[in-house]
C-alpha cells in the first residue's frame, strides 16, 4: 500500500495497521489500565459535641439538639422514619427517646460509658438532626456508592487524661449504615479536645469586669457539678478544675425522690422522669418557688421538698459542700463566678445555690449565664 506526500511516496506495511488496530496487541500498560474507581465527594460538616452523663447535646452546622445519653443495641430490624436509629456492622443500634419503643440491651452513660461508647453518641448526634444525613444521601452523585462525611470536630470532655483513648475509639469506626445508605465517616482533625464547659468560659470572659485576672465556671450538669477557674485573656486558660462526678443533676432528683418517700400521699409513685419535668416547669410565684408534679388527674405541689432535698444535697454529699464553698470564697475575694448547666436553667435549684453561695456576702459577682443549658456548646462560637 503506497500513500502520497507532497512529491514523495512511502508504502505502509499492512502488518503495522494491524498492529495499530488490534487491541490484543497493544502495550501491557495500556491493555492493564483499569477504571477510576469513582466515589462520592465527601461532605464537610462542623459538629460540637457534649455527650453527657444525662444527655448528649450538640451543635451541627450551627443546629442545636440533644438527645437523653440512653443507647440500645437493638435486637431484630430497625424501623424507619425516626430519629437516632442506625447500624455498625451487623449490629443495630438506638439512642435517645426512640429507646423506649424497642427491645434490646439497654446501655446508660452515667455508668462508665460515656467514653467507651464515645463512636455511638457522635453518631447518634448525625442521625438526631432532621434533615443533615437524607440530604446528603439525596444529594451524593454516585447512589450505589457510599455518601462521606468529613467531621470537623469540638469535643467538651473532663477526661483529657483519655485522650489516647478518645483517639483510637474515634477513629476506628469508618462506616455506619442509616436508613439503607452506608455512610462513611472521616475525623478531619486532632486538635478537638476542650475542656467541660469551655464554652460558657469564652462567653464568660467577654463579660469579666476590667482589670480582673481570674474568674470562675460553676458547672451543674446531668452528672457531675464541676468547678472551674480561668485566666483572662484573648482565650481563657483552664487553671484549674474540679469535678464532682456523679453529684449533678442526678444525684438531685436521687435525694428528692427519698425525701419524697418519706411522706404518705397515697402510694403515689414519683418517677423520675417525670420529676425532672416538673424540676424543669419551676416558676416563682409571689416570691416562692412552684414545683407541680402530675399523677393522674391530681397535681401535686411539692416545691417545699424540693428545698429540703437541696439541702441534703449539700451536706450529705462532702464534695458538693466543698464544691460551694469554693464558690464562696472566690465570691467573698471579689472574684466574678458564672454559673451553667441544665440545673442552671431550673429556676428553682439555681435560686436556692445562689442564696447559698452568696450568704453574708455583699455585692457578690455571681452570674447566671444566659441560656444555662446549652451555653456550653454554644459558646463554641467565639472561638
Amino acid at each position: 500500500m503506497k500513500a502520497t506526500n507532497g512529491n514523495h511516496s512511502s508504502t505502509i506495511d499492512a502488518k503495522s495497521l494491524e498492529v495499530i488496530n488490534n487491541p490484543e496487541l497493544l502495550t501491557p500498560e495500556k491493555q492493564n489500565r483499569k477504571p477510576a474507581n469513582r466515589q462520592n465527594k465527601p461532605v464537610a460538616i462542623k459538629l460540637d459535641l457534649d455527650a453527657g452523663s444525662s444527655r448528649a447535646k450538640f451543635v451541627i452546622n450551627g443546629w442545636c439538639g440533644s438527645y437523653p445519653s440512653v443507647l440500645k443495641i437493638v435486637s431484630g430490624e430497625l424501623p424507619t422514619g425516626i430519629s437516632g436509629c442506625f447500624s455498625i456492622g451487623t449490629k443495630n443500634y438506638a439512642v435517645g427517646r426512640v429507646t423506649s419503643s424497642l427491645n434490646g440491651e439497654l446501655v446508660e452513660a452515667f455508668k462508665d460509658n460515656k467514653i467507651k461508647h464515645l463512636d455511638k453518641w457522635l453518631i447518634g448526634a448525625l442521625t438526631n438532626h432532621p434533615d443533615l444525613l437524607s440530604d446528603i444521601a439525596s444529594e451524593r452523585k454516585y447512589k450505589g456508592k457510599p455518601a462521606r462525611i468529613k467531621i470537623t470536630l469540638r469535643l467538651l470532655s473532663l477526661s483529657s487524661s483519655k485522650r489516647n483513648d478518645i483517639a483510637k475509639i474515634l477513629q476506628g469506626t469508618k462506616q455506619f449504615s442509616y436508613e439503607g445508605v452506608i455512610f462513611e465517616i472521616e475525623i478531619a482533625n486532632t486538635d478537638y479536645l476542650f475542656p467541660e464547659g469551655y464554652g460558657a468560659s469564652l462567653e464568660a470572659n467577654k463579660r469579666i469586669p476590667e482589670g480582673c485576672s481570674e474568674f470562675h465556671i460553676l458547672d451543674l450538669g446531668g452528672g457531675t457539678l464541676t468547678f472551674s477557674s480561668y485566666q483572662v485573656g484573648k482565650q481563657p486558660k483552664a487553671i484549674e478544675q474540679t469535678p464532682g462526678s456523679g453529684n449533678g443533676m442526678k444525684a438531685i432528683i436521687e435525694r428528692l425522690s427519698i425525701a419524697l418517700a418519706r411522706i404518705d400521699r397515697g402510694g403515689i409513685q414519683f418517677k423520675k422522669d417525670n420529676l425532672e419535668s416538673a424540676l424543669r416547669n419551676s416558676k416563682l410565684i409571689d416570691g416562692k418557688h412552684s414545683v407541680k408534679y402530675r399523677h393522674g388527674t391530681e397535681t401535686v405541689e411539692i416545691g417545699d421538698i424540693v428545698q429540703d432535698a437541696l439541702s441534703e444535697w449539700v451536706s450529705e454529699m462532702p464534695i458538693v459542700e466543698s464544691l460551694l464553698t469554693k464558690v464562696s470564697q472566690a465570691l467573698l475575694n471579689g472574684s466574678p463566678v458564672f454559673t451553667t448547666g441544665g440545673g442552671m436553667a431550673i429556676s428553682v435549684i439555681a435560686d436556692w445555690i445562689e442564696k447559698y453561695c452568696c450568704a453574708d456576702i455583699i455585692n457578690a459577682q455571681y452570674h447566671v449565664l444566659i441560656n444555662p443549658a446549652d451555653i456550653n456548646l454554644t459558646g463554641l462560637s467565639h472561638l
